[in-house]
């Protein structure tokens, strides 16, 4: 890889941190269910006028990947992080990788090895020692949550992995609006009273992490295919360890969270279950999963 390619990865890695204080933000100020639903349908727009149609058997597979990615994953996430700190669900998402790699196994029959049993036992140890946290164990609907979010989007990159390639600004577009009116009904059924709280919540701050997401967030992806386009898939992707150190050290810089010594040690534990994972990746030449939210 290039510099300049090392730091545009480096870059988008710093984006998705970020986004994670972000959502944070945007949950604070809004029900998760309204936030998510207007964020989806700015992005549907923005992104619209650059949409080229794959055709309706692609149209479909995209429409199957949104239900697990945006609806369910991200919904639940959303959701998750109105209970939890930032930087604690920096560490819990990391599961997605665990169990991207147990579903690869079981459904698509691929070959993990005893280093790859390793990095998986040592990742879901870490997840357990996380659960000493005051954190997770003063919220644990909201771990029980973040885990079913992290098995939906396992989900979705099983069957990502059995799309071709799609022009990066169609995939945002399609994605985003397929999901828009199922998020839609369930805010309005789930939580009805938080679309009459939107005139009344802080503009600055809300519509800043709508914006950070619709425009950064998109537009990181895109140059992300870019760089997964020019260099080794396994050396780009393997950035993506980087992501939660980032998302934690915004968390406390930003919004003030206290990093108590169990998210360390697990969080420690998890990311280097999913370092070992991830190296054996690199070996393979495959890619490591990168979080479409993020």
């Amino acid at each position: 890889m290039s510099l300049r390619d090392v730091l545009l990865s480096l870059l988008v890695i710093v984006i998705w941190g970020g986004n994670i204080v972000a959502i944070k933000i945007g949950v604070n100020q809004a029900e998760p269910l309204t936030f998510i639903t207007l964020r989806f349908a700015l992005t549907t727009l923005v992104f619209l006028p650059f949409i080229k149609w794959p055709g309706w058997d692609v149209a479909k597979k995209i429409a199957e990947i949104s239900f697990y990615m945006c609806v369910l994953h991200q919904g639940f996430l959303f959701v998750a992080m109105k209970m939890m700190d930032a930087s604690t669900m920096a560490i819990l998402l990391q599961s997605q990788i665990l169990f991207a790699t147990l579903l690869g196994w079981w459904l698509l029959a691929e070959k993990i090895g005893w280093r790859t049993w390793g990095g998986i036992a040592l990742g879901f140890a870490g997840l357990l020692v996380t659960l000493k946290g005051p954190d997770v164990a003063g919220h644990p609907l909201g771990f029980a949550i973040t885990m079913a979010c992290t098995i939906a989007l396992a989900f979705s990159y099983i069957r990502m992995r059995q799309l071709k390639s799609v022009h990066p600004a169609t995939f945002i577009a399609l994605t985003n609006g397929f999901a828009v009116p199922f998020v839609l009904i369930a805010s309005l059924i789930m939580a009805p009273a938080g679309w009459a709280q939107v005139a009344e919540t802080d503009w600055s701050q809300l519509g800043g992490a709508i914006g950070y997401q619709v425009v950064l967030v998109s537009l990181s992806h895109i140059l992300w295919q870019a760089l997964l386009s020019r260099n080794e898939v396994a050396k780009v992707t393997c950035f993506i360890l980087l992501m939660p150190v980032v998302a934690i050290i915004l968390s406390a810089m930003m919004l003030g969270e206290h990093i108590d010594q169990s998210l360390v040690i697990g969080g420690a534990l998890t990311l280097s279950g999913v370092g070992i994972i991830a190296l054996r990746k690199a070996q393979k030449a495959q890619p490591i999963e990168a979080d479409p939210v993020l």
